[in-house]
């Protein structure tokens, strides 16, 4: 047994001076005295008695005072015990469910040495790439429901940050927390930090590992080259984690729009725990994928997924009561910038629409007919991009107030105030990085208030939207409060910026679901916010969300885009590394010290009110003998 002050054991040496007393104490008699000629004989005898030793101790004094100077000494060592009860009231469960776990019978071992750690109260916590609380505060009945349904993700591990989520929780105060994981991927501090920050906070911290050492073979890196042609080039880095060598076959799959889909096959051979680069050239715009053929522990890393926004060419349409052979706008100019993108300017709805992946309304001084504007709001619910300028003829008109119904914003009035600074907000931050706005002067503007649900992507500072949208039915619609009147009669000086042809670029590029490569391939346990609720095709399931997380490795369809989620993690692939969280080996005495709260203080506790009872035992003795 281990004791907080060892020493304090020696305090049990005042045994034998007390047997000794006990000893050499001597026995009193009861003497009749007939005569005072007896006194001296009996003082002489008294005398002889004191000096006999007895053989035997029999004095109920003696034994209680024996058993309260052991159980002081007791008391004053300190005796450590651990603070475990078999069916702990409160139960965190913290289940490892990163990519390393998909590797055969770990998930599996993890779940039933969860369920076996359940208490009364349980919270189980999924630690992926972020903790993910599954049930808190729930019967072991519902909790084992959960575990049970539990799977491994394609995430890399975050088992410091959920464990640190929980200590940091005031409401699992004096709560057990069972960590079960194969300690492949640990990014934090040693576990013993933890657990001394546990104990602290008067938590119990038990790490508990599953699997052994698999083989696996991964796609641990990958990126993508601009060729300047249309296409990029694709380089991956692939790794043997196993001490034997390997032939891999890998295989190229590309999928397009514009091009008819396509194979390409590469033998590769890796030594033991190697590595090597390989090159695709000419990969398509659409979707890719690069798959090692040979079947291994971690399915997630054997696939690389590739997305390449399509960039197809477009017709736009623009109703303006601007004729472009006398005058041409500023936005038409801007227009005519974009590669690929082909503008039609019409006074009205011509025959054909079907042809226009957009329609853009920039009415200065004449509304639009009645009939073109119910035929553009009939065509805002079929899919159409439909975009409004606003001009003061959008105030102005009755006409044109048509069409607030299927604006993101209500619209108040038209102010002058060129104390307004543009900005970006929300999504729009990412969108139009790169562009400066400072240069940009407000001097007239349409004050509007944006509907629920609208993404506001750029607004006046205190005084409105000035670029937003949203999808109150098939289509898009955006309002760009940014009028492109020139001359003595303009409202703002950006259609003179050199940005103005960049931001329209990139809302149009926005818009179409074009984003960059960057955006459209990631890596698993990224999460992203929306400014509305958006359809999301996960690989799993189609949900309607304001976020996504990509907690799979695959393709995610949302918001006309394709997010290709690649694990590219080399710690969280390598299942045979040698150098594992060892809990047990030569980190068995720190495990027993810091994974187990110890304290000395519940019985130290019962010791001292022991020692108060044989206190009053050993008074109540004493009264009766008259001593006291």
């Amino acid at each position: 047994m281990d004791y907080e002050f060892l020493p304090g054991l020696a305090a049990l040496a005042g045994i034998i001076p007390l047997v000794i007393v006990y000893l050499l104490k001597p026995r009193p008699k009861q003497v009749i005295l007939p005569s005072l000629m007896f006194v001296r004989k009996v003082v002489r005898e008294t005398s002889d008695s004191r000096r006999k030793m007895s053989k035997r101790i029999t004095d109920p004094l003696f034994f209680l005072q024996l058993i309260a100077l052991i159980l002081m000494a007791i008391a004053i060592a300190g005796p450590l015990i651990e603070n475990i009860e078999e069916d702990s009231e409160k139960v965190v469960v913290i289940i490892d469910s990163s990519a390393s776990m998909s590797v055969p019978d770990r998930i599996n071992e993890a779940k039933f040495i969860a369920m076996e750690s359940l208490g009364k109260e349980n919270t189980v916590i999924a630690a992926e790439s972020m903790p993910l609380v599954l049930a808190k505060a729930v019967e072991a009945t519902d909790a084992r429901e959960v575990i049970n349904s539990l799977e491994a993700g394609g995430t890399p591990g975050g088992l410091p940050e959920a464990i640190l989520t929980v200590i940091n929780d005031e409401g699992n105060r004096k709560a057990k927390v069972a960590v079960v994981s194969d300690f492949e991927n640990w990014a934090g501090r040693p576990p013993e930090t933890y657990a001394r920050i546990a104990r602290a906070k008067n938590l119990e911290l038990e790490f508990m590992q599953v699997g052994r050492e698999t083989p696996n073979y991964a796609i641990i890196d990958g990126y993508l080259k601009d060729r300047n042609d249309g296409t990029y080039e694709y380089t991956c880095t692939v790794k043997n984690f196993n001490n034997k060598s390997v032939k891999l076959d890998l295989w190229l799959e590309s999928k397009s729009g514009l091009l008819t889909t396509r194979s390409i096959s590469k033998p590769v051979s890796l030594g033991e725990f190697g590595t090597q680069q390989i090159k695709f050239s000419s990969i398509p715009q659409g979707t890719s994928t690069v798959e090692i053929l040979n079947k291994d522990a971690v399915p997630c890393d054997n696939i690389a997924r590739i997305s390449i926004p399509e960039i197809k060419p477009r017709q736009m349409l623009m109703l303006t009561d601007i004729d472009p052979e006398i005058y041409k706008s500023p936005l038409i100019t801007a227009l005519s910038l974009i590669p690929g993108l082909t503008v039609d300017v019409q006074h009205a709805l011509p025959a054909d629409t079907g042809k226009y992946d957009s329609i853009v309304i920039n009415c200065e001084h004449e509304p639009l007919a009645a009939s073109t504007i119910k035929e553009v709001i009939a065509h805002a619910g079929s899919g159409k991009n439909i975009i409004v300028i606003g001009n003061g003829c959008l105030y102005n008109s009755s006409g044109m107030r048509e069409l607030y119904p299927i604006l993101p914003v209500e619209i108040r009035s038209i102010e002058e105030d060129n104390s307004h600074t543009l900005e970006t907000a929300g999504s729009g931050t990412q969108l139009f990085e790169g562009i400066s706005f400072d240069e940009v002067h407000i001097r007239k503007y349409l004050v509007a208030v944006p509907r629920e649900n609208a993404s506001v992507l750029a607004e006046l500072k205190d005084a409105g939207p000035v670029v937003c949208t949203w999808k109150p039915d098939n289509g898009t619609i955006t309002y760009v409060g940014i009028s492109d009147i020139a001359g003595n009669e303009a409202w703002n000086n950006f259609p003179t910026v050199p940005a103005y042809p960049v931001f329209w670029a990139k809302l149009l590029k926005y818009l179409w679901g074009i984003g960059d490569i960057r955006e459209t391939n990631v890596n698993t346990g990224r999460y992203q916010a929306f400014d509305r609720n958006i359809m999301i095709e996960n690989p799993k399931e189609t949900i309607s969300s304001k976020s996504v997380y990509y907690d799979k490795c695959g393709f995610y369809n949302l918001d006309q885009k394709t997010i290709a989620a690649n694990l590219y993690d080399s710690t969280e692939s390598n299942t045979f590394t040698e150098n594992r969280l060892n809990l047990t080996g030569g980190r068995e005495d720190v495990q027993k010290e810091d994974l187990h709260k110890k304290s000395p203080d519940r019985l130290r506790e019962y010791l001292i009110y022991s020692l108060l009872l044989l206190l009053i035992l050993e008074n109540l003795i004493m009264f009766r003998r008259k001593i006291i």
